[in-house]
């Protein structure tokens, strides 16, 4: 037995078997009450409980690159187990390095964790594929459905659990259609990965008075056409992160050509804002961490991940281009712009 470490006995039979109750405490406690007896046992099962909850727990933090942002979500993690009280040893673990997938899940694996916590997609994508027999709670990662990781925000289906990046569908139009109350059709050019987030939004669409128009292409090459083809139809233009579509190229077309033609555009990012999209609407980084880490905490605790639904950001900001908006002859209320966290002019 380790040292300071409290045996896990009920019964004084046990104990006294054991020569760990000394014979004047055995007379002691047959002398004892019935309720005496109770209130004993009752103390003892409580402090073996606290015990067990207080061992050392491994957690193993695997980033999908070294970013400000991803860091700070892994800060956000740490902060709330450690609220928990759980004894933790953080194990932080780069995924971003170029080395052989294999050999990265076997590391992982020889961490021995208690529960594996993954910051971005990345590593999202490695782990769960990989690991099916250690809990996993993913943390600043996008459309984890259509990514494959679970198979509804309300059950994985797996032995993960999670904070996603997904601001909700409805918030997004609802403050696209506030911000341009003259606003009748929308536009979104999607891929057949990122169609089933469109059908999602159709769904919005109807229930606030908007027509949702979506261009589905197969490559990038596709986009200028696509882009044509929905300014003649569009009051404005949505965005939902997908890969295909924006790249550094076709990103750049897409913010030329709604900037000449005064099509309103929500960028999905704020980094498209600074380059001259309308609007934004981004997630505070640090608490998408807590988010993640108060999921682990449940995990710690016994609950199973594939029943804990995943969460969408609950720290939401505005993020505004009024230069863009002077240019395509939009006036943007004095109260929206009081909102906005960052408002570039």
């Amino acid at each position: 037995m380790k040292k300071n470490e409290m045996p896990s006995i009920t019964t004084y039979v046990e104990m006294r078997r054991l020569n760990l109750f000394p014979l004047h405490k055995l007379m002691f406690f047959t002398r004892m009450s019935i309720f005496g007896r109770a209130l004993l046992t009752l103390l003892l099962l409580v402090l073996l409980a606290g015990t067990a909850f207080s061992e050392e727990k491994r957690i193993v933090i695997a980033k999908s690159s070294e970013s400000p942002f991803f860091q700070a979500a892994a800060e956000g993690v740490k902060k709330e187990i450690r609220r928990a009280n759980l004894d933790p040893v953080f194990i932080e673990y780069d995924l971003s390095v170029e080395a052989p997938f294999n050999r990265q899940i076997a590391k992982v694996r020889e961490l021995n964790p208690d529960l594996i916590v993954t910051v971005g997609s990345k590593s999202t994508a490695l782990l769960s594929k990989h690991i099916t027999d250690i809990p996993i709670v993913f943390s600043a990662v996008l459309n984890p459905i259509s990514s494959g990781f679970v198979q509804s925000m309300r059950s994985s289906g797996g032995n993960l659990t999670g904070s996603s990046l997904d601001i909700p569908i409805s918030t997004q139009l609802e403050k696209f259609k506030l911000i341009v109350p003259g606003m009748k059709k929308v536009g979104v050019i999607c891929t057949r990965d990122s169609e089933p987030v469109v059908q999602e939004a159709e769904l919005v669409c109807r229930q606030i008075g908007l027509e949702l128009i979506p261009a589905v292409i197969s490559s990038e090459k596709e986009i200028p056409q696509a882009i044509e083809q929905l300014g003649q139809k569009v009051d404005g233009l949505w965005a939902v992160a997908d890969t295909v579509v924006f790249t550094p190229q076709s990103t750049q077309y897409l913010l030329l050509y709604t900037l000449r033609q005064g099509i309103p555009f929500q960028g999905p990012f704020t980094s498209f804002v600074k380059a001259g999209a309308l609007f934004t609407l981004a997630w505070n980084d640090k608490d998408v961490g807590r988010q993640a880490g108060e999921l682990a905490v449940k995990v710690l605790a016994g609950e199973n991940p594939k029943y804990i639904p995943i969460t969408t950001p609950r720290m939401i900001y505005l993020i505004l281009n009024l230069r863009t908006a002077e240019q395509i002859n939009l006036d943007i209320p004095p109260h929206i712009v009081s909102v906005a966290k960052e408002v570039y002019q």
